[in-house]
C-alpha cells in the first residue's frame, strides 16, 4: 500500500518493481562496459600528464597539471593526424613553450620521455613475438635446414650494404642541412638525458608502461558482457599490436589497417557486433582525444597554427608565383 502511494505520489503509473525492470541487465552491463572504457582512457591521460610533469621536473621548470594534459591532447590530435604519428612531438613542444618552458627545457623533458617509451617498446614487442610467434625457435630452425647458404649470404650482403648506405648518409650529409641552433638545442638535450637521474627513468618507464596498458586495455572493457567473447589475452595482445601500427604504418592512424586487422579477428571475434566493436573502440582509443584535442589547438593556438601541426609530413602543394615574378 505505501509502494502504490509512493508511486502515485511521484505521478508515475507503473509500480517500483516494474520501473526496476526498465534497465535490463543486458543494457546495465553495457553502460559499465562503457564506463570501463571511458576509465582505462582517463587513466591513461592522467599517466601522461604526470610522465610529462616528472619529465619537466628534471629541467628544473614546474609543469602544471592542465597544461600537461592539455599539449598531450595535442599530441594526440597531431598524431593521429600525420604520418607515422610525425606531428605528435612537434605538437607537443608547442605545448610545452605554450606552458612557459624554454625550447632548450622542452627539448629535454621530451628526450626525458622518448629515452624511457624505447625499453617499453623493446618489452612490448618482445611480449607480441612471443604471443604470437610461440614456437619461433623452431621454425626457425627448420627455415635454416631447408634454405641454401647462398640464401643466407644474400641475407648478409643486403645487411651490409643498408649499413653502408646509412654510414655514408651519416658521413657525407651537409652540416649545413641543420641550424646551427637547432643542432645546440639537441645536444644540450641530449647531454641533459644523459645526466637525468636513474630514478626518474625508472618511473618514466612504469609510467610508459601503465599509460600503454590502460590504453589497451579499453577492448577487454567494452567486451564485458558480450557472450561469446574472445579471450583477454586476445584482446589484449591485438589491441597493443594495433596501438603500434601507426609507428610503422607510414598513413594517418593506421591508414585503414588497423579496421582491416580488427575485422578480420586480429583482436578476437566478436561475431555480429564485430563491426559495433571497431565503432566504439576506435572511438575511444583515437577519435574522442583526436577531436578534443584539434578543438583545444584551434581555441588556444588558432586555425593557422593548429592547420600547420597537423599536416606534418604530408607533402606541401607549392604556392604559385605571379606571373613574371623574380625567384629568390
Amino acid at each position: 500500500m505505501r509502494v502504490c502511494r509512493s508511486t502515485e505520489a511521484l505521478g508515475l503509473q507503473e509500480s517500483v518493481p516494474q520501473l526496476r525492470l526498465l534497465v535490463s541487465p543486458r543494457g546495465l552491463l553495457r553502460l559499465i562496459a562503457h564506463l570501463l572504457a571511458l576509465a582505462c582512457l582517463v587513466l591513461d591521460e592522467l599517466v601522461r600528464a604526470w610522465r610529462i610533469q616528472l619529465a619537466a621536473w628534471t629541467t628544473g621548470a614546474r609543469l602544471r597539471f592542465w597544461p600537461a594534459v592539455r599539449l598531450n591532447l595535442y599530441g594526440e590530435a597531431a598524431s593521429t593526424l600525420t604520418p607515422n604519428r610525425l606531428g605528435g612531438e612537434a605538437a607537443r613542444f608547442v605545448g610545452l613553450t605554450e606552458a612557459g618552458m624554454r625550447p632548450v627545457g622542452a627539448l629535454v623533458a621530451l628526450g626525458v620521455e622518448v629515452a624511457a617509451e624505447w625499453p617499453v617498446f623493446a618489452i612490448m614487442a618482445v611480449g607480441l613475438a612471443v604471443h604470437y610467434v610461440p614456437d619461433w625457435k623452431d621454425e626457425a630452425q627448420r627455415w635454416l635446414r631447408h634454405h641454401l647458404a647462398a640464401d643466407l649470404v644474400l641475407i648478409e650482403v643486403i645487411v651490409l650494404a643498408a649499413l653502408i648506405v646509412i654510414y655514408l648518409v651519416q658521413r657525407w650529409v651537409k652540416v649545413g642541412t641543420f641550424r646551427h641552433r637547432v643542432r645546440r638545442q639537441w645536444r644540450v638535450a641530449l647531454a641533459h638525458v644523459r645526466r637525468a637521474p636513474w630514478w626518474v627513468m625508472a618511473l618514466n618507464v612504469v609510467l610508459t608502461a601503465v599509460s600503454l596498458v590502460s590504453r589497451a586495455l579499453i577492448l577487454p572493457a567494452l567486451a564485458v558482457g558480450i557472450t561469446p567473447r574472445p579471450r583477454f589475452a586476445t584482446m589484449l595482445f591485438g589491441a597493443l599490436a594495433m596501438l603500434a601500427a601507426p609507428l610503422v604504418v607510414p598513413l594517418p592512424s593506421g591508414g585503414g589497417g588497423i579496421e582491416v586487422a580488427f575485422l578480420s579477428g586480429f583482436a578476437g571475434d566478436f561475431g555480429h557486433r564485430q563491426v559495433w566493436m571497431l565503432v566504439w573502440w576506435r572511438v575511444y582509443s583515437a577519435i574522442l582525444l583526436t577531436i578534443l584535442g584539434v578543438y583545444l589547438m584551434v581555441r588556444a593556438l588558432g586555425i593557422k597554427a593548429a592547420r600547420q601541426l597537423v599536416t606534418i609530413g604530408w607533402r606541401r602543394t607549392p604556392a604559385p608565383r605571379a606571373p613574371g615574378g623574380d625567384e629568390y
